[in-house]
């Protein structure tokens, strides 16, 4: 693990503190979290979270506006120092629980503007977080429809079954689920689970953000042949870095043709953007790069 207080200690007498001024945001500090504060508005971030301090800087009002603030002493606070249930904006009909920070539907909006879902589809939720994607996704497919959820941070997994178990209470839909990464093979990988969205292959993110272990790893194809789909439809793919390694899969390419939407990312200085095109283009996919509404990552559109 990080040694958090020499972390937060670099970070606010750093560009994060001058960042912050920049954007008209105050940031407090107490013993177990952060406080980030524009006008009235906060949100709080557990310290051992830190990593993420930077986003929350320069995405506020993504992450303030994704759920519902409470009222605490005149200010209206948004609490991701901890796992808990939160009202999401624009998603009334149960409590979301997530594990850390929460997925603004106006991302989850775009993923459908581009997947054109109807009844019956089938969805693979690659890098699923806190399940509510898979549940939104759900209501597009509808019960004929399929849902596979893969992640592999436990606390990641943990909400899921939480929020699965809402939906199935509450709606009667039931949605797939698949503990463990999507990579490049299935001999298994050393991931960093930090219960949050950042989770990822430890040689990806190194080993000092999260608790690192062996977990199960799945290829595309075997993913598939798990699930025992016939048919996919339609890919979200958040997986930290590893849409680098995962596409190049001739088996899975062969028999299946679904949309496929990528949030890449940095790996070590490089974006992966390039390589997932050139992957992907050898199965006759074209991509268009999106911009993501309220964060400065990107959404790589394919088409097959």
């Amino acid at each position: 693990m990080i040694n958090q207080i020499d972390d937060l200690y670099k970070l606010l007498s750093g560009p994060l503190q001058d960042l912050a001024n920049r954007n008209g945001i105050e940031v407090k500090v107490a013993a177990h979290y952060l406080d980030f504060i524009k006008e009235k508005k906060v949100i709080r971030l557990s310290v051992r979270h830190l990593i993420y301090a930077n986003d929350i800087v320069n995405s506020f009002d993504y992450y303030y506006t994704a759920v519902l603030p409470y009222d605490l002493n005149g200010f209206s606070l948004v609490d991701y120092s901890s796992p808990r249930y939160h009202d999401v904006a624009g998603f009334d009909i149960f409590p979301v629980y997530f594990p850390s920070l929460a997925e603004p539907l106006v991302t989850t909006q775009q993923y459908l503007d581009f997947a054109n879902l109807k009844e019956g589809d089938s969805v693979l939720d690659l890098g699923a977080y806190s399940g509510l994607t898979s549940i939104v996704f759900k209501g597009q497919v509808g019960a004929s429809g399929r849902v596979l959820a893969v992640d592999a941070d436990e606390k990641n997994a943990l909400a899921i079954e939480k929020n699965l178990m809402s939906l199935k209470n509450v709606l009667n839909l039931h949605i797939d689920t698949l503990f463990g990464a999507v990579w490049s093979h299935c001999d298994g990988l050393q991931f960093s689970s930090e219960g949050n969205m950042g989770s990822s292959a430890s040689e990806i993110v190194g080993k000092s953000r999260g608790d690192n272990k062996m977990i199960k790893s799945f290829t595309l194809q075997k993913i598939v042949e798990i699930g025992g789909f016939e048919a996919v439809d339609f890919i979200k793919c958040d997986v930290e870095g590893a849409e680098a390694v995962i596409f190049d899969d001739h088996k899975f390419f062969d028999k299946f043709r679904p949309r496929i939407i990528i949030e890449t990312h940095l790996v070590g200085g490089t974006s992966t953007t390039e390589k997932c095109i050139s992957d992907l283009g050898k199965f006759g996919y074209t991509c268009e790069l999106i911009n993501q509404t309220g964060v400065t990552l990107p959404l790589l559109q394919c088409h097959p």
